[in-house]
């Protein structure tokens, strides 16, 4: 992949870009907490905004493919970071616009994610170089995941809670342009598909089923948002939910490092259900109550440890069944479908921990554990077999 003219480029500032999304929940969360708010505007604030970027990364998506990446990518990266603005400047003052900016960030996030997918198999050859595209862009991911709460601890620090939202935006502006700018990224989607019908990627059953099982991947994703935050302020310990969230990050990225040194050998589809199994009963130590917070930290550096071994069998998979002409869509769908588990798993948190009982932490990472299982038994591999 580092002998792919652009690529590292191409990878590098679509992270930058994306670094919005990496810092945006545990922001908006500390944001309404340091400035006096409840959990439940924290977690709708934060809930609203995944969701508004799961309904526009699919239309934006579609747009790239028809139009090309340029001027999708631009505009919307202009409009997502003025919207955060408005939710830095007034979700203290006037929540009603906080919560109209949340809509407007999420909906016209840039599809960076998408976007950069959707060009791997253009630009790297298929077999083992792509496999380790896939895996390298899972890994790479994980890296957001540990900047992102590391950043946003340094930003509030640094900026307060107010200004760290303004710096995220302002990151994700600049890594958007950067994206946006190269030759590579300015060529896709303007003449690849020209005269072709487009088919949206929804029609088949098959990726129907993968979009309800990342789903499932990103509940538990977002119930940790608001546990680590929940188990920081009780426990007293500053900060804890930013290092909890960076050490989940961490056991993610070490788990695609070895996905990447050790492949697995059966198909994308047929690994999915058995990987999503594994990522949903990686977090049942989090689930015990009573954890000193070193236990704590150690417990979510495992649950994080399947996450980028699961997302590579979906990117694999997405590029394998889906139409060339909807490939960024399809890429789309998916990062749309994860980020509605994130946010639905931020809510439903943020509405549980309101109880003062001390099973309440155990009780959310309980509930995302189970809607991960369970949605994992829709990409059986003789279900999705039948479906080809």
């Amino acid at each position: 992949m580092a002998s792919t003219p652009g690529a590292l480029y191409l990878l590098g500032t679509s992270l930058i870009g994306r670094l919005p999304t990496a810092m945006a929940a545990l922001a908006i969360v500390q944001l309404v907490r340091l400035q006096g708010g409840s959990y439940t505007l924290a977690g709708v604030l934060t809930a609203i905004y995944i969701v508004a970027s799961a309904v526009g990364a699919p239309a934006l998506g579609r747009w790239v493919d028809r139009r090309g990446q340029t001027g999708v990518l631009v505009v919307s990266a202009i409009l997502s970071s003025a919207a955060f603005a408005a939710v830095a400047l007034c979700a203290h003052s006037a929540p009603v616009i906080a919560v109209v900016g949340a809509v407007l960030a999420g909906l016209f996030t840039p599809p960076l994610e998408p976007s950069l997918r959707s060009l791997w198999p253009r630009i790297i050859p298929d077999g083992k170089p792509l496999k380790a595209a896939f895996s390298l862009d899972a890994g790479a991911t994980e890296l957001l995941f540990i900047a992102g709460p590391l950043l946003t601890v340094v930003g509030i620090w640094a900026f307060g809670a107010t200004g760290n939202i303004l710096f995220a935006a302002a990151l994700g502006l600049v890594g958007t342009l950067g994206f946006a700018s190269n030759r590579v990224s300015r060529a896709a989607g303007r003449s690849e598909h020209a005269g072709l019908r487009h088919v949206s990627p929804v029609r088949d059953a098959r990726f129907r089923r993968l979009v309800a099982f990342t789903f499932g991947v990103g509940v538990p994703v977002g119930v940790l948002t608001i546990a680590v935050t929940v188990y920081g302020e009780r426990n007293g310990i500053d900060s804890f939910a930013g290092w909890a969230l960076a050490v989940n990050a961490l056991g993610a990225l070490a788990g695609a490092t070895t996905l990447a040194l050790r492949p697995l050998t059966r198909s994308p589809l047929r690994a999915l259900a058995a990987c999503g199994a594994l990522l949903g009963l990686g977090y049942v130590p989090l689930a015990v109550g009573g954890l000193p917070p070193g236990a704590w930290l150690v417990c979510a550096l495992v649950a994080g440890f399947m996450l980028p071994p699961t997302l590579a069998q979906v990117f694999e998979s997405i590029e394998k069944i889906s139409p060339a002409e909807s490939l960024t869509e399809a890429n789309a769908w998916i990062v749309s479908s994860m980020n509605v588990g994130v946010a639905l798993g931020t809510l439903a948190a943020g509405a549980v921990a309101n109880s003062p009982a001390a099973t309440t932490v155990p009780l959310i990472v309980a509930g995302g554990i189970l809607v991960t299982v369970l949605l994992s038994l829709v990409v059986l591999p003789e279900r999705m077999s039948r479906l080809g």
